[in-house]
């Protein structure tokens, strides 16, 4: 039996393969992304226990096939096109075709070969205005009000897993999450939103300094590996009691600790806030963002994070040594 993860090469998908192949279980990459160097020289110790499917999620024979060929007992979904406003506007259907229709191509295939559960990778982009103006996200009470069309296919997409989990009788559920910070981020050519922290770990690299806007933004950030610790929670639990997860920090963090743990490591790395008039290098909005509840992935999973903003620093740091060539194409 395997996990099938897809977009298994990307940003979230990546941080869930590590986490199955660290724990013994065989895994079914399915992206249809080309892998980076380092990400082959990662996945290379494990060489047995992993097959790649270069392929689609709008691909459904392609899905069948890597269904059929090997017994698949979970699939963790984490394929998506993260469309910026230009995206949006230019190719809207590859959204549509990706985040919607690919999720309902992966459910009919698990169902079709009854796979025990599949985990959806959802966002807290369902939320919308909902996270500027509330004081805190809870799953069934606070408004969806989704503006980007990443946020909108995301909504129909839970809407479709929910729908289809009592009309198909599958066990699906969709994990809601925050901002993710660490490893794995990248340009695959379907996320166009680069985060903060990735945008200032990229300077440091480079020895380039950093010029960040005034404002300081707070959000609901989560590192990535609690994410796959979270997602996998999800995957491995009894029963689910519902179908649908606030997946978190439960904390909001700042940047500009972090820009001082770069610079402790890189000193050729600075950074300072902008100056009137001044333009940022550093890309984020400006608006801080409430916290989203993790209560009921607690309560019902046991699912607690690991990393707060120091621990999760000094992880992030021990991987951009340990990779420091990840994003020398993408520069």
């Amino acid at each position: 039996m395997a996990i099938l993860v897809t977009g298994g090469a990307g940003y979230v998908g990546m941080n869930v393969v590590e986490a199955l192949l660290e724990r013994g279980d065989d895994v079914v990459v399915f992206d249809a992304g080309a892998q980076p160097p380092a990400i082959v020289r990662r996945l290379r110790p494990y060489r047995s226990r992993v097959r790649i499917v270069k392929a689609s999620v709008c691909n459904a024979a392609a899905l069948e096939r890597a269904f059929a060929r090997r017994a698949i007992d979970g699939v963790v979904h984490c394929a998506a096109v993260t469309a910026g406003p230009a995206r949006e506007a230019s190719d809207p259907a590859i959204s549509i075709d990706v985040n919607v229709r690919g999720t309902l191509n992966v459910l009919d295939a698990a169902r079709r070969h009854k796979t025990r559960r599949i985990v959806c990778a959802s966002s807290a982009a369902v939320y919308g205005e909902s996270l500027y103006r509330l004081a805190r996200i809870y799953e069934d009470t606070s408004p969806v009000a989704p503006v980007t069309l990443y946020g909108v296919t995301k909504l129909a997409a839970e809407g479709v897993c929910v729908r289809l989990r009592t009309l198909w009788e599958i066990d699906v559920v969709c994990a809601r999450l925050g901002t993710l910070i660490g490893p794995w981020e990248r340009d695959t050519g379907v996320r166009d939103n680069f985060g903060t922290h990735s945008q200032l770990a990229r300077c440091a690299l480079a020895g380039m300094p950093a010029v960040l806007p005034v404002h300081t933004v707070r959000r609901d950030w989560v590192y990535s590996r609690d994410v796959a610790r979270g997602l996998l929670a999800l995957l491995d639990v009894k029963s689910t009691r519902h179908a649908i997860y606030n997946l978190s920090a439960g904390i909001d963090w700042g940047v500009l600790d972090w820009c001082a743990a770069l610079a402790a490591e890189y000193p050729r790395f600075s950074y300072r806030i902008a100056a009137a008039g001044e333009t940022a290098t550093i890309g984020y909005t400006d608006r801080d963002r409430c916290l989203m509840d993790i209560g009921r992935i607690t309560h019902d999973v046991g699912f607690h994070p690991q990393y707060e903003p120091a621990t999760a620093y000094a992880d992030f740091l021990a991987w951009l040594k340990r990779t420091p060539d990840f994003w020398n194409a993408q520069q």
